[in-house]
């Protein structure tokens, strides 16, 4: 994206709105600083068994993606800009203990940490951008501009990282546990205190199990989540299937940079040239359902082997994948709001985000299963996800299509 069209659409934003953005930059850099880089530097210099590195990742995931509801709740209770910082707070013990943790119990500390720091400020995050910007094109460029920022996060903090991880890892800890200090204070300083969550008395005074029971029986709340989680099962192959095709196919593991670079190079170039695409000719309906699809149809590149250049049918997954992602991704998070009212913004979206991490565990285990097996073709796979992409898509269509119609057909006859 030219950088005239990022400085205007980033001067509309709200003090607030560029802090939040700012965030989606920053946590990108800290994490993927060090997360990919783990697992190796547990094996390989601290000399921990292959179980116990599953363990300590895994828990990672689990204590994350697991407590997404817990930590939004607490965000509509507590205030979005307390659990934002809390959770800033929580994940610079976790990354320090992870930098410089030699023992077991150490690293499972800082693993549970860190996991659980994400489940606090990321769902009072979207709440807050969400609560920030009510009208819905307005939001949907927000999260969209969001989008842009992680993914710029997500293509240098590996490069950061792997920089300092020639002089020693605990220094890539310590690092990133620096980059969430340096947003915390940002963060204390700069982003107010939501007006809406000002006063007690105007957040939810019902129990949170009642509130947990209303969103689980909110039809079409739990159809759009059941529908758009599949975002979550496509992305997280990037981390399980294609690096195992990749080491299938041939030995030359730097196409797993390659196809990382891809994904995040597009986004930082064409999120926001898409995202308007979308709201002059699609639309939030078609735009979700063409995106989720064309996520889904990029592992089709998978089938084809091209041996004089093998790396080819991979960066054209990634590009699929991210074109489709650039559609979807930023209109799902803002669509949210639409099920709820303001004072369950947080709840809603951490319900949302633990399903989606439900979906990831569930279609990593059965993905690494299937490319395990020496019994299943590896293409029925790869035809399974794109089938699994359209199905949602068009799931999603036509739930969206319907509500806008209802909502038509009632404003018409009132």
């Amino acid at each position: 994206m030219p950088l005239r069209h990022f400085s205007r659409d980033w001067r509309l934003l709200s003090p607030a709105g560029q802090v939040l953005v700012i965030n989606g930059f920053t946590f990108n850099l800290g994490f993927y600083m060090l997360l990919p880089y783990l697992a190796d530097h547990l094996e390989h210099n601290v000399g921990i068994s292959g179980w116990y590195v599953g363990v300590i990742i895994g828990l990672r995931v689990l204590s994350q993606q697991g407590l997404f509801l817990v930590g939004g709740t607490l965000g509509d209770r507590l205030g979005y800009k307390r659990l934002i910082l809390l959770g800033c707070a929580v994940r610079i013990i976790g990354f320090a203990l992870l930098g410089v943790g030699q023992s077991i119990p150490v690293l499972l500390l800082g693993a549970f940490f860190s996991g659980f720091a994400g489940a606090l400020f990321t769902p009072s995050s979207q709440a807050y951008l969400a609560s920030e910007y009510p009208e819905q094109k307005a939001r949907d460029k927000v999260f969209a501009l969001q989008n842009l920022t992680s993914e710029a996060g997500m293509l240098l903090g590996p490069l950061l990282g792997l920089s300092l991880l020639y002089i020693d890892f605990a220094l890539v800890g310590l690092m990133s546990a620096g980059l969430f200090t340096l947003l915390l204070l940002i963060q204390w300083r700069f982003l107010p205190e939501l007006a809406s969550q000002k006063e007690r008395s105007k957040r939810p005074n019902q129990a949170f199990w009642q509130q947990w029971g209303g969103m689980l029986t909110h039809k079409a709340f739990m159809q759009f989540v059941l529908c758009g989680s599949m975002y979550q099962l496509l992305f997280h192959q990037l981390y399980i299937a294609i690096p195992h095709e990749i080491r299938v196919v041939t030995q030359d593991v730097s196409i797993i940079t390659w196809v990382f670079a891809t994904s995040s190079i597009m986004g930082v170039l064409m999120q926001m040239p898409v995202s308007r695409f979308v709201e002059s000719h699609l639309g939030t309906a078609r735009g979700m359902g063409l995106g989720m699809t064309i996520m889904g149809s990029g592992y089709l590149w998978l089938i084809f082997s091209v041996p004089w250049l093998p790396a080819l049918p991979f960066v054209m997954c990634a590009l699929f994948f991210s074109i489709g992602s650039m559609l979807v991704f930023p209109l799902l998070g803002a669509y949210v709001p639409k099920f709820c009212s303001p004072k369950e913004l947080g709840s809603h979206y951490g319900l949302y985000s633990c399903i989606g991490g439900l979906y990831a565990f569930i279609g990593n285990i059965s993905s690494g299963w299937l490319l395990s097996s020496t019994e299943v073709n590896h293409n029925w796979l790869w035809l399974g996800l794109a089938c699994a992409g359209a199905l949602s898509g068009a799931l999603l269509y036509l739930q969206i299509r319907y509500q806008n119609n209802t909502v038509v057909s009632h404003i018409h006859t009132k």
